[in-house]
């Protein structure tokens, strides 16, 4: 296991080693190595591939992409590791263009993102967190600054999104802050996060929440994935879902772990500008995205044009057409901090027929991605295609779709070469688990949809010999985060990454009852790979059933209490209002009472007017429906799959949702999610939100507080003296000559350096 301690003069030796194996690189080779993907598993096959290539990327060095690639994974029960939030300077490759924009972002370690932190149920994770940003000016960061107006872009703190730990003092507080400070290493925050012994085992990820400054920490690359490995075996007569689905992910062959791939989905929103203090980026003015000369520099430097949703100029846009900056902007989503990489590296290939496990993690802020996986044909590109491709025609098969790419400026070019290469078989994903909970059956998905905070594990096997297009899949803009009324119509095909794969063994074209031949070929790897399962654990593997591996929460009773609340935009006002039921977030709202022990039922709706992605911290949740904007429920009375009227509108995200626990859901304008949670653990006050981060900033979060049963017996006694006391105070107020505009201002603001009482 590797020392979660790993500094340079831990990490050096390692790399020097591997830069001795590197080949001397051609002027060809090393352009395709720049967009070479970047794995941040933290495996040593991981290791082996990153250290395959042989050029820098975006990066200033080799040395530094090898070390923004390493993960850590400490072993033992106790571990500690470090983070430092610091500016990075580094190259995104942009199609729009075929060359690669300079930039400078926030980041932790000098890296476009994370490094992969991997810990074990019941371990003790100790991280500091140093913050070596700029030191703010009172631009930014004025010393009264409007909670819900953003601010303080520069400090900063931690959020562990999807663990079940503490909410409170030194573990997953998100009311912390660390400013920077103009010594290195100064300002820091020692976290701490005890880990349940049962914890599930699964996917997680880790990103600044300093209400304020989330948003553009986030969108400049402040995020990494966080993996719980387990290794609890499945045993007779064991409670359902408490074993790791890790223990029957292996090959058949001396059982060593399927190999896998971190894939961390960004969406940096770069601009350039024409002076050091305009914060409005630079625009082509032929197809009015945003552009960056030679020479320059992006940058993200606020929420006025960038991270909102404003006029929409671009050619094709209804008149007063409004869209999300994101969308305006034209730029690409980063896999690991690599604009359509060439997976699994610029010189690699996965073979065929070997079963991989994808860890995707959601960790962009302002769009929908729809992953897809389909061969591309060859025939398009003026190539012989066939099942049996060598390794040196799939190579030609890359340089050619990028080339055929490379020529393409506009999005609407892109599409239609991507729609005449990229049209062959589509690869059906296997999905295990969503947001770090492994599911009770595994699901094909030809299209994968995952919104910002989502985390889906998934196994694929190419079928044969090819090159595969990983898709970003075009969808009508009411199932994206980005609707709004007057906004665009249809979000477009993009390319994520082309996938390189080889000779292995090809996928028969058997199939069982309904399912694909996917499905069919790693149910039967599986089985035969874990001969030593109990019987029940075995005969449900047989129809891909993971009963055994699911972990559920206890909500199957009747709720002991209720909570409806709804996200709402009120665009009638200037600035809009982004409030939960009614209310900005403000630390003197009273939070929303829980008590430990307790099962909610809780009932969430988006206002008409915009989508909405709602989080909630520490405990997961279950969803026990969705209702549209006639309030009829979207599953089929049988509840196996939706309505026909869901089915009708062409978005079938919510059809697998029933009973999944999950910690992050999309809610279209006008639905309503019912799930149901259990307040289990912990007591203290932790947050939800929109996971859309500018609408968090701005407003939409709430906190929550849990509490003992006496604790909450407590506040139901003293809430009417609270009640008076709040209203003696507003009295002194008005007697003191205050209006009551002057009253309202001063409850909504806060001291830049008091958040925890924010």
């Amino acid at each position: 296991m590797r020392d979660g301690l790993a500094g340079p003069d831990r990490l050096w030796p390692a790399v020097l080693f591997a830069l001795l194996l590197l080949p001397a690189p051609g002027f060809a080779q090393a352009n395709l190595n720049a967009r070479s993907f970047t794995d941040l598993d933290d495996t040593s096959d991981a290791s082996s591939d990153n250290s395959s290539v042989s050029t820098s990327g975006g990066l200033t060095s080799i040395l530094q992409r090898l070390s923004c690639a390493y993960g850590l994974n400490p072993g033992g029960n106790s571990a500690s590791i470090s983070l430092s939030a610091q500016m990075a300077s580094y190259r995104i490759f942009n199609p729009s263009t075929n060359a690669f924009d300079q930039v400078s972002m926030r980041s932790y370690n000098g890296c476009p993102s994370g490094p992969t932190i991997s810990i074990k149920p019941g371990a003790t994770l100790r991280l500091k967190l140093f913050n070596n940003l700029p030191v703010e000016t009172a631009t930014t960061c004025p010393p009264d600054a409007a909670h819900n107006t953003p601010h303080c872009f520069n400090t900063t703190n931690i959020h562990t999104h999807g663990l079940h730990v503490s909410p409170s003092d030194s573990a997953d507080n998100i009311f912390v802050e660390v400013p920077p400070s103009p010594k290195r290493n100064a300002s820091f925050h020692q976290y701490v996060y005890e880990l349940p012994a049962d914890h599930p085992s699964g996917t997680f990820w880790y990103h600044a929440h300093l209400h304020g400054s989330t948003a553009i920490d986030v969108a400049s690359g402040m995020a990494g994935v966080l993996i719980v490995r387990g290794s609890r075996p499945a045993r007779s007569g064991a409670k359902p879902g408490s074993a790791d689905i890790d223990t029957i992910l292996h090959r058949r062959l001396l059982a060593l772990p399927l190999r896998e791939h971190v894939m961390l989905f960004q969406q940096i929103e770069y601009g350039c500008f024409d002076s050091a203090t305009s914060t409005a980026p630079l625009v082509d003015t032929t197809t009015y995205e945003w552009t960056c000369p030679s020479g320059s520099t992006g940058k993200i430097r606020g929420y006025d044009n960038q991270l909102s949703f404003l006029p929409d100029k671009r050619p094709g846009q209804p008149a007063n057409a409004l869209n999300s900056t994101w969308i305006i902007s034209g730029r690409y989503t980063q896999i690991n901090g690599v604009v359509q990489p060439l997976f699994p590296s610029a010189a690699g290939f996965v073979p065929a027929g070997d079963i991989r496990r994808l860890r995707m993690v959601h960790g962009g802020n302002r769009d929908t991605i729809n992953v897809k996986i389909v061969r591309a044909n060859l025939s398009a590109l003026g190539l012989a295609d066939s099942t049996s491709l060598s390794a040196a025609q799939v190579n030609t098969a890359a340089t050619a779709a990028t080339n055929a790419l490379a020529g393409d400026r506009t999005k609407s070019s892109q599409v239609t070469t991507l729609d005449r290469i990229c049209s062959g078989e589509t690869v059906t994903q296997l999905e295990f688990a969503e947001d770090g909970i492994t599911l009770q059956s595994m699901i094909e998905k030809n299209v994968n949809t995952m919104n910002p905070g989502y985390r889906s594990d998934v196994l694929v096997a190419f079928p044969s010999p090819g090159l595969y297009c990983i898709l970003d899949e075009a969808a009508a803009a009411s199932a994206t985060i980005n609707f709004l009324p007057n906004a665009m119509k249809v979000k477009d095909r993009r390319l994520l990454s082309f996938a390189r794969v080889g000779p292995g063994v090809n996928l028969p074209n058997t199939t069982v009852g309904n399912h694909t031949r996917y499905w069919q070929y790693i149910r039967d790897q599986l089985v035969a790979a874990n001969p030593a399962l109990p019987f029940q654990a075995k005969t449900d593997l047989t129809s891909l059933k993971l009963t055994a591996f699911a972990p559920t929460i206890p909500v199957d009773r009747a709720a002991d209490e209720t909570v409806k609340t709804g996200f709402e935009i009120d665009p009638t006002v200037t600035p809009p209002t982004f409030t939960v039921n009614g209310s900005a977030y403000n630390p003197s709202n009273a939070p929303i009472p829980g008590t430990l022990g307790d099962v909610a039922e809780w009932s969430i709706k988006a206002n008409p007017i915009a989508t909405h992605v709602f989080h909630i911290h520490t405990n997961p949740f279950q969803i026990v429906d969705i209702f549209n904007g006639a309030q009829a429920s979207v599953f089929a009375d049988s509840g196996d799959g939706c309505s026909q009227a869901e089915l009708g509108t062409g978005d079938t995200e919510y059809c697998h949702l029933k009973g999944v626990v999950r910690d992050t859901v999309f809610i279209k304008p006008n639905y309503t999610v019912i799930m149901k949670t259990a307040y289990q653990d912990y007591t203290g006050k932790f947050v939800m939100h929109c996971h859309i981060l500018d609408h968090e900033d701005r407003g939409m979060m709430a906190a929550v507080q849990i509490k003992t049963s006496a604790g909450a017996a407590l506040d139901r006694l003293s809430a009417p003296f609270t009640a008076v006391s709040k209203d003696a105070g507003r009295w002194l107020a008005r007697l003191r000559g205050k209006s009551e505009a002057q009253i309202a201002l001063e409850a909504s603001l806060c001291s830049a350096r008091d958040f925890g009482s924010r």
